[in-house]
């Protein structure tokens, strides 16, 4: 089994050579030290790895105490019978599926701990010469990054990274630094993904240098700064103006104040030299904030000096750096500490006591805000009350922009008017709902930007919030499925049923309509305002008694296919529209139907009618007529008409006015005319009537109108067959 260093080399008090001669003082200390362990400083055994699954093999780093000692194996056999014994992190060199067991023991007890992980065959899936690719090599080839004040750690921008065991929030790629005075050392585990993939590796954040310790040898002993014990031999001590003495027993001192100890040879003779140490009163340890590091510091006498004994933070490698009177802890971009310190101190290189001191250093950024919208998804068909949830104690800033007005056309490419759409100016949320109001007879969008910034000035990525809030445009597919279908473009409706629900509910809709939609039976009752706009494949489809009907209302079709099945079998007279005291327009549509025996396509009474590059075929056996109307306007351009049967009419008006221009009309009959008109105000322009009979006819002419229809226009027309 390959390693990559021992732990040996960064234990506790490593640095041995500085402690040579603490002798008692060294082991009261390391009591406190491992007090201060129990006590759950250090909870975590297990740094890495973590269940997961990975694209790189994993390292293997626990936090362990002075006095323990750890066994491994990742073969599913007990680490106590055939195992490895840890002396440091390690590679574990699987792949695939890997049952990771860990046993700990410390005198009679024993921990055991169980890690299922999975990891790959450690391929770099990145082009050679690319940022990404570099820095993959150096985590496969690595594994542990070293992090200090002189060496970053540049992660590719394109990849985002998570500093722990994903419970915190991944950043894009940054470079990862910290102060050059930092005395913080720990082992960090971070995350790195492109979306697809996630390597995980360790960071051995360090410090560079050891603060400086000299000692002076005295013959007595401090412990938690009030016990004193006297440990000079052939010696007799006092303090300060007290009576000498040569006892060996625990004395209770006042660390409020100075104090001088003072000690000569048992055999008291005059003029025998007398030394001395002066124990200055106990100091206060300061923090301070410089940038988002903290800096410690004593207050307090000169000679005093301290070092650290646990760091505590998660990962703490817990290795001595020296003795300072200042040092700095700092960590890098993501990542956030919430723990205390515990320091030893001395003065003149005399152990003196103990402090244990909070401190924070937070660069995590929060997680983005939420927006939290009373109607879901992008599309809403009412208002949205739109409100922002963060992370607790975080701040948020908002920026709301629009209403946008949305062009109809923009639900055929995604939404791409507010795309482009950048935040305006922010302001801070106090959580007030945002009502985002519907336009008034068109669609609108919003777009809302928010970011948190929490109490130590992190700033998290920036959140966005899009809705197009539209009561009148709906989809119509009919070969959509049922599941969710609201009309939306992700789930347009399927059926007419469902059509005519929202359209009769009284306020104009729009239906973008693909696919082939089948008519239900009998009418189709449409009695609010409406328009359909097919896509390349869109069709109508109505059974033999079905029919669609608009009463009091306008109905709009554009690129639409209408066709009406046949039944031999029905004898009544069908029809495919029925228009009453309405507004029908017909743009590039394809309008046919078939009729058993007799026939209209499309009635009007007091209604408006337009075609407009249009064409409209009825056949039936007996009487096919594709367009009638009573006391209404028709207006027809640049369309085409036809009609068979034994009797054909393409137009029977009777009353109000007929347009009729640039347009083939056509009937294929034993009797047949083009125009029947009673009563009527015609304008007829550059149309082509065709008539094809089972005879010769003779004076049939292709227009018929009564006495009081009143001819306005009837130039360029042309006629054939008649």
């Amino acid at each position: 089994m390959r390693h990559f260093f021992r732990l040996s080399a960064l234990s506790p008090f490593a640095n041995a050579h500085c402690y040579r001669n603490f002798g008692a003082t060294r082991r009261g200390v390391l009591l406190l030290f491992l007090l201060f362990l129990v006590q759950g400083a250090f909870a975590q055994r297990v740094i890495s790895p973590v269940e997961g699954s990975f694209a790189n093999k994993q390292c293997l780093v626990l936090d362990l105490q002075e006095g323990e000692e750890a066994y491994y194996s990742y073969s599913n056999t007990n680490p106590l019978n055939s195992g490895f014994a840890y002396d440091g992190p390690v590679l574990i060199d699987a792949s695939g599926a890997v049952s990771l067991r860990v046993v700990v023991v410390s005198g009679n007890k024993k921990e055991q701990y169980e890690i299922n992980y999975t990891s790959d065959d450690e391929t770099n899936p990145f082009p050679t010469g690319t940022a990404e690719k570099s820095f993959i090599d150096r985590v496969l080839n690595e594994r542990i990054l070293l992090c200090t004040g002189e060496s970053v750690i540049s992660l590719p921008p394109s990849l985002s990274f998570s500093i722990g065991d994903g419970e915190k929030p991944f950043l894009p790629g940054t470079a990862l630094a910290v102060s050059a005075d930092n005395r913080l050392t720990r082992y960090v585990p971070c995350n790195l993904t492109d979306g697809t993939s996630t390597w995980r590796f360790i960071i051995h954040l360090a410090s560079l240098e050891a603060g400086s310790f000299s000692q002076k040898t005295v013959p007595f002993q401090i412990s938690d700064w009030e016990n004193f014990t006297f440990t000079g031999k052939n010696l007799i001590w006092c303090i300060d103006n007290g009576i000498w003495s040569a006892s060996k027993e625990l004395t209770k001192i006042d660390r409020s104040k100075t104090h001088v100890v003072y000690w000569q040879d048992v055999a008291y003779k005059a003029g025998n030299p007398i030394e001395s140490f002066v124990l200055p009163q106990k100091p206060v340890l300061q923090t301070e904030n410089y940038g988002k590091a903290v800096v410690f510091s004593i207050d307090g006498d000169l000679r005093y000096r301290m070092s650290i004994l646990a760091n505590g933070a998660e990962g703490g490698t817990h290795e001595s750096t020296g003795l300072y009177t200042a040092l700095t802890f700092d960590t890098f971009e993501g990542d956030c500490i919430d723990s205390s310190v515990l320091f030893a101190l001395y003065c003149d290189g005399v152990y003196q006591g103990n402090f244990s001191v909070p401190y924070r250093i937070d660069r995590q950024p929060p997680l983005p805000p939420q927006f939290i919208a009373s109607e879901k998804g992008s599309y809403a068909r009412r208002d949205v009350k739109l409100t922002v949830q963060s992370e607790k104690d975080a701040k948020v800033y908002l920026s709301v922009t629009g209403p946008h007005y949305i062009n109809s056309n923009s639900y055929l490419d995604n939404n791409s008017e507010l795309d482009f759409i950048k935040p305006e100016r922010y302001f801070l949320y106090n959580a007030q709902t945002i009502e985002l109001r519907a336009g008034v007879e068109k669609s609108v969008g919003y777009k809302a930007f928010a970011y948190a910034e929490d109490s130590s000035g992190n700033v998290s990525e920036i959140s966005s919030y899009t809705v197009i809030i539209d009561e009148f445009n709906y989809f119509l597919d009919g070969t959509a499925s049922d599941f969710s279908a609201d009309g939306s473009r992700l789930h347009p409706y399927n059926s007419f049923e469902q059509v005519l629900r929202v359209i009769n509910e009284g306020k104009f809709v729009h239906f973008f309509v693909s696919g082939t939609v089948q008519l239900p039976a009998g009418v189709s009752l449409i009695s609010s305002n409406c328009s359909f706009t097919g896509m390349s494949d869109a069709k109508f489809l109505l059974p033999p008694s079905g029919y669609i009907m608009v009463q009091d209302a306008s109905l709009e079709m554009q690129n639409c296919v209408i066709q009406k099945e046949l039944d031999s079998s029905a004898a009544f007279e069908q029809r495919l529209f029925v228009i009453e005291k309405s507004a029908a327009s017909f743009e590039d549509c394809e309008i046919s139907a078939q009729f058993p025996s007799s026939g209209t396509a499309l009635s009007s009474d007091a209604s408006i009618i337009t075609f407009k590059n249009s064409g409209l075929t009825v056949q039936s056996s007996t009487y096919a007529c594709p367009i009638s109307g009573i006391n209404s306007r028709f207006s027809i351009s640049d369309s085409h008409f036809a009609s068979i049967a034994d009797t054909a009419v393409d137009f029977s008006v009777k009353g109000g006015s007929f347009e009729l221009k640039n347009s083939n009309c056509k009937v294929i009959a034993h009797l047949g005319r083009i125009l029947e008109a009673s009563g009527a105000n015609l304008k007829l322009s550059s149309n082509t009537y065709t008539g094809e009979f089972d005879r010769e006819q003779r004076n049939v002419n292709p227009i018929w109108k009564d006495e009081k229809a009143l001819v306005i226009e009837d130039k360029n027309n042309t006629t054939e067959g008649f």
